[in-house]
């Protein structure tokens, strides 16, 4: 399960995120405070047609490229609550509220490419 991310001027564009990838670069983007929080809720929200204009794409490949990926090592994570982990990533599935957090990171490569296609966008929706 995952979001499809499609760009508003070729519907033929798009890139795919999984759902454990997808909602830390989310609170990412919250954290940054670079869109509204309506719309970040409707970045959690599958096929929600939540759009995000060419110019905060740009915004965030700026923040992706010059604050996240240089303190990011080449095989760390970002966690859900921000932190950066260089442990491996093990597949363990956690259930408790205490460390379910944990289900969630975001990669450096994901984080990579993300920022490349809202580098080269005209603006995107999830789809």
């Amino acid at each position: 399960m995952g979001f499809i991310l499609t760009d508003i001027d070729d519907e033929d564009r798009v890139i795919f995120v999984n759902f454990w990838n997808w909602r830390p670069t989310v609170e990412i983007l919250r954290r940054a405070g670079l869109l509204d929080e309506q719309r970040l809720r409707g970045l959690h929200t599958q096929i929600s047609g939540t759009r995000v204009a060419r110019d905060e794409a740009r915004a965030i490949a700026l923040l992706l490229r010059e604050k996240v990926l240089p303190s990011l090592p080449e095989a760390a994570r970002i966690l859900l609550d921000g932190s950066i982990t260089t442990a491996p990533f093990d597949a363990t599935f956690y259930k408790s509220p205490e460390d379910c957090h944990k289900n969630y990171s975001a990669s450096r490569a994901w984080l990579e490419k993300f920022a490349s296609f809202c580098e080269t966008c005209n603006g995107f929706k999830l789809s």
